[in-house]
């Protein structure tokens, strides 16, 4: 459950990083995915948590070790890859396509310059 939460939620990033990549920089398309994907993002992960805290706080019972266990892995897990997913993800895409974006950055900085008279 919680490696396909993960991995759903940085694939539709990514995707949609790949779509902005066509009329924007890649930093740009970075910003704009992460900041439209974080909505829904923070909500599947808090919805789980929530989901997960009745596990975590019932009272202990023969065989409930195990779903405590879980709930506390579960909620652990899926608040650190939350954030992965929204800071770390962006952060490496851009390392990989460095070439590229250096690319980008030095042919917007070559159009902004003003013209002296």
């Amino acid at each position: 459950m919680l490696i396909g939460i993960v991995v759903t939620n940085a694939i539709v990033l990514i995707d949609r990083v790949r779509q902005n990549e066509e009329k924007m920089s890649i930093r740009e398309a970075l910003v704009e995915a992460s900041a439209t994907r974080m909505r829904p993002i923070m909500m599947t992960a808090v919805a789980t948590i929530c989901a997960m805290l009745p596990l975590l706080f019932k009272e202990a019972q023969t065989g409930s070790l195990v779903s405590q266990s879980l709930a506390v892995v579960v909620i652990g897990g899926l608040a650190l890859a939350t954030l992965l997913t929204l800071i770390v993800i962006p952060c490496v895409y851009e390392l990989l396509y460095f070439k590229k974006s250096k690319k980008q950055r030095m042919t917007a900085e070559s159009t902004e310059q003003p013209i002296e008279m």
